[in-house]
């Protein structure tokens, strides 16, 4: 089953969110930075792929809100103040999957370096610190935290439904 129904989520929705989710996951490997002075293995792992892999969440993230746009009228429903709260953490999450790439190159250019995606620049070496782009691209980690409380919220969320309501919101997007 490709599209959504009112009882679960199709495959393609299903690609989008597994896909994303694992790639979001990877992004948080470079909180490690914040360890040893970015001296760690999983900094020094992950951490050159960061705007790589950025630059693919934030096409994946457009084309699945495009996506969602068609699947709308026959997704599930979530009622009451659960399906508020669902709302609320998905829009907020797609929001900071939204902005935070432009975020991440605003900071890169402000620092006087240029904005590189799989190698290729994007966005050439300014010739000196470009303030205005990093007094804007430092809102990028705020956004990074704000992002993983999500994540974690969105997580406690499924685990609440599936262990304390005993419901089937989880069995939506399982395969």
């Amino acid at each position: 089953m490709l599209n959504d129904n009112k009882e679960r989520y199709g495959s393609i929705t299903r690609f989008f969110h597994w896909l994303v989710a694992v790639l979001v996951l990877q992004q948080f490997f470079k909180f490690a930075d914040r360890i040893n002075e970015g001296e760690h293995w999983l900094g020094d792992t992950f951490g050159p792929w960061h705007v790589s892999m950025g630059a693919i969440i934030l096409i994946l993230t457009i084309t699945r809100l495009l996506w969602t746009m068609t699947q709308k009228p026959q997704r599930p429903i979530n009622l009451g103040m659960d399906g508020v709260i669902a709302k609320l953490v998905h829009r907020l999450m797609y929001l900071s999957m939204l902005v935070m790439p432009f975020l991440g190159a605003l900071y890169i250019h402000g620092k006087g370096y240029p904005v590189k995606v799989f190698g290729v620049e994007l966005i050439g070496k300014p010739a000196g610190e470009v303030s205005w782009a990093l007094a804007l691209g430092e809102w990028h980690s705020p956004f990074a935290f704000l992002l993983a409380f999500l994540v974690i919220a969105h997580i406690a969320g499924a685990l609440y439904h599936r262990f304390i309501r005993k419901d089937d919101v989880l069995k939506r997007m399982a395969g």
